[in-house]
């Protein structure tokens, strides 16, 4: 994981915070709640079966659902896989190598009432991990955040590159007007926007 400001364009979802929480489709309800309860940063949980994933209940949804008594009742005692069948979330799994705005516009495209829920990412080993959503956004924020403070940067450069070269061209034997005139000087400065450009185009 690396720090949010070192964040680029070409950063993956593989680089962002992301949480372990896998229980087998047998595991009780109520085993599950007490981890939501001793870890509330877990944006959810993993259900599988031997070696397959079955699917993904986020915190958010387990809770709203059990906190009402007689639901409750049922659903500590029941294995966790009949909330999953009843809930029927279709969980977003996407690539340790997805890039992180890629993964932020997948995700807000998905039907509103799932817009919120964690993703599944799958790590290189095959392992699977839970990231937030929140996380996820963030990191897009800091993502623009970063890239229009390079894009001010080398704004700011290039103007002065540019005075610059006026000042250079510019002595003082030769009226500032005419200067300001100058084809050769207008062409020189065109010349040297067009050069950092390039330049620019080739960072980002």
């Amino acid at each position: 994981m690396i720090n949010l400001t070192q964040l680029t364009l070409n950063s993956t979802i593989g680089n962002l915070p992301s949480h372990d929480f896998q229980v087998n489709s047998a595991t009780l309800g109520q085993i599950v709640a007490e981890k939501f309860r001793l870890q509330p940063e877990l944006p959810g949980v993993i259900i599988t079966q031997s070696t397959q994933m079955l699917g993904m209940i986020s915190q958010i949804r387990f809770l709203e659902y059990i906190k009402l008594p007689e639901k409750k009742k049922i659903y500590y005692r029941c294995p966790v896989r009949e909330l999953l069948d009843f809930l029927n979330t279709p969980p977003l799994v996407l690539s340790e190598n997805f890039q992180i705005n890629a993964a932020a516009l997948t995700a807000l495209n998905r039907p509103k009432q799932y817009v919120y829920e964690p993703i599944i990412i799958v790590l290189s080993n095959g392992s699977l991990r839970l990231i937030d959503l929140h996380d996820l956004l963030l990191a897009q924020s800091e993502i623009l955040l970063n890239l229009d403070k390079k894009l001010q940067e080398q704004t700011d450069k290039s103007q002065s590159e540019t005075l610059e070269l006026y000042l250079e061209e510019n002595d003082d034997d030769e009226p500032t007007g005419f200067l300001l005139e100058s084809k050769p000087l207008i062409k020189k400065i065109e010349k040297k926007l067009k050069q950092h450009k390039k330049k620019s185009n080739k960072q980002l």
